[in-house]
Order: C-alpha cells, then structure tokens, then sequence
C-alpha cells in the first residue's frame, strides 16, 4: 500500500533513462550514413590539391589525358573486378589474361594487315574480335571451375595466372609479338584531336579511345549493377550464398556469367593494350595489373568479403591510383618503389574498411 492507492503488480517498470548523444556519436552517424567511397573521394582531392600545388604541370591537359589514357585499361578491368568481389570471389589471372589476349589479338592483326597492304579495317576488327573471344573464353573457364568444379577463386585464378603468363611467354619465345600497326590502330591508340587545342601542342591534344571506353564501360557496369536482375543477384551471393540459393537463385550460373564478364573485359583492355604500344612484352605486359586493379576496387569501397560495392568507388579508386603513380613520377620517386606503396595503399584501405565495419 502506498498513499492509500492499492500497488498494481502487472504494471510495466518505468522507461530506463536515454543519454543524448554525444556529438561525437552523432558525427559517427552521419559518417557511417555516407557512401564508401567518401573516403576515397576526399583523399583524391587533397592529394590533386597538393600535387598541383607543388607542381603547376599536374593540371595542364595534357599531363591530364596522360592520367586517364596510363589508367584506362586498369579502369575497364577494375568495372569487372567490382563485380568479382561484390560476388565474393577474386581473379588473380586478369594480368597475365590481358597478356595472352593481346597477344593473339596482336598475332591475328598482323597476319591479316601483312605488311600494310592488308584491308586495316578487317585487321583491326579481327584483332579486336579475337582478344575479345580469348578473355571471354578465360573468364568463362575461371567461372566453369569455381561455379561447378568448386575449387576456391584464389586457385583457380592463380592457375590462370601462371598459365596464362607461361602461354604467352612461349609464344612469343620470351620477347614480343609485333601488330604491324595500321593507321587505323594508330588513330585508336592515339585518339580523337580535342578542338581548339592546336595551341597546346603542335598538332594539338588528342584523346584516346581508351578512355572513352572506360567511362562507357562503367556507367554500363553501374547499370548493370544497379538495375538488373543480375546485378541483385551478385549482391545477394556476395552477402549470402546460401540464403541465395534458397531464394532459387541460380548461384553457379551466376558465378560463371561474371567471371565471363570481367574475362571479356580483359580482353577488351587487350585491344586497347595493342593500339597503345603496337606490340606485347610477354614479360612485362599486364605484370601486377592484378595488384593494381584489385587496390582501386578496395580503394573505392568494395568489401573483400562481397556483399557491398559500386562502380563509381572503382573509378574513384582508378583515378586515385593514377594520380598517386602520376605523383610519384613527379616527385622523381624510384620506380622500384611504386608496387610498395600500391601494396600499402591495399593494406590500408583494408584495414580501414574492418574498422568501418567493426563501428
């Protein structure tokens, strides 16, 4: 009894009290409610910022379009790799892949343009068409093991990368395959003269296909993603694989159609690999470019543990890349050194996206 009034045993207890938050939280929150390649975005102003600032060259157009045209091929893979990832998977054969594609595509040009009284449209098509075909049928074998063969995407892409490498280095006899370039091919690798830039330069700026190609690709990829069927479902795998599956998912045709598609992508940067250097180094021709692409799909967001991602982070990501190597060769930097600090940019991105999570 209290007061008089008889106590009701069934009534609920009163509410606990709710500190407001700090502000601190409250900053967190609204962090954590920005995209994730905010990150990514910031960094890639502060260092053009700082770069331009201490080297009035960064900013002209020219060393621009150099930036895009040197990362270009990384970008068009990178749209392929966003995907891999978000699926839950990794392709460690895209370099070596990109090399055996140019390869051929370079050996099937050559073989129809001879020595320039070819038909160059039909040599430039077939080139482009086998390099195409060669990382098509790449992609889709890596997809075929790991979708139906079960093997884990780190061996089955490894094995790509040292056979695909071993292909072309025998091929080639350890040196390089020459295109015999065309002027078709020549226009493509040097590009379209931008108006009124005759002043710039003799003969003006131009720019590369190359390019144009990247940001199609990756407004296709951010489609493809985004708005179709597909694209939910490797987002879905990527977060469950086994809750897709019981969603009636088609989760190894899924597997194998992405890997097919960054496999194709490969082959197109192929192409585009060509029409820069008219010839591939079976050494050195897409060596690391695993490293690199893998770094600008962290770099932009994407988590190695699948399930999240975006194209527009890639891109941030290709062109945070770029302007860091682009950074490095001025500031005379040793070009030894450049695979360090791309590895240290993966180890970093990494560990700031476990932290990310773990908040």
């Amino acid at each position: 009894m209290s007061n008089g009034q008889p106590e009701n045993p069934t009534s609920p207890p009163p509410a606990p009290s709710v500190a407001p938050p700090t502000p601190v939280h409250a900053l967190l929150r609204r962090l954590a409610s920005l995209p994730s390649w905010t990150g990514a975005l910031v960094a890639l102003a502060v260092l053009v910022a700082l770069t331009a600032a201490t080297n009035p060259a960064f900013l002209t157009l020219v060393n621009i379009i150099n930036i895009l045209n040197t990362n270009a091929m990384l970008g068009i893979i990178a749209v392929g790799m966003t995907l891999v990832i978000i699926l839950g998977g990794i392709d460690l054969s895209v370099g070596s892949l990109m090399a055996f594609a140019a390869g051929l595509g370079a050996m099937a040009l050559a073989a129809i343009a001879g020595e320039g009284a070819g038909n160059e449209w039909l040599a430039v098509a077939a080139g482009f068409g086998v390099a195409s075909a060669i990382g098509l049928a790449g992609g889709w074998l890596n997809g075929a093991l790991i979708a139906w063969g079960r093997l884990a995407p780190f061996i089955a892409t490894l094995a790509g990368l040292v056979a695909y490498r071993s292909a072309i280095t025998w091929m080639a006899d350890g040196g390089h395959i020459s295109a015999r370039g065309t002027a078709l091919l020549e226009t493509i690798g040097r590009g379209i003269q931008i108006p009124f830039t005759e002043g710039i330069r003799t003969g003006g700026v131009h720019l590369p296909v190359a390019i144009i190609a990247f940001f199609a690709i990756a407004g296709a990829g951010m489609i493809l993603l985004n708005l179709t069927r597909l694209g939910r479902h490797i987002v879905a795998i990527g977060s469950n694989e086994q809750a897709a599956r019981y969603s009636a998912i088609n989760v190894e045709w899924v597997k194998f159609t992405t890997y097919g598609i960054i496999g194709l992508l490969s082959g197109v940067a192929a192409f585009f690999y060509i029409a820069r250097f008219e010839s591939v180094n079976s050494g050195s021709a897409g060596q690391l470019l695993e490293l690199e692409v893998i770094a600008a799909v962290v770099i932009g967001g994407t988590r190695m543990q699948g399930g999240s991602g975006s194209i527009t982070g890639t891109v941030i990501g290709v062109l945070l890349i770029g302007v860091i190597r682009n950074t490095l060769v001025l500031q005379n930097v040793n070009t030894y050194a450049h695979g360090l600090v791309m590895g240290s940019i993966i180890i970093v991105a990494v560990l700031l996206q476990q932290l990310a999570t773990r908040r």
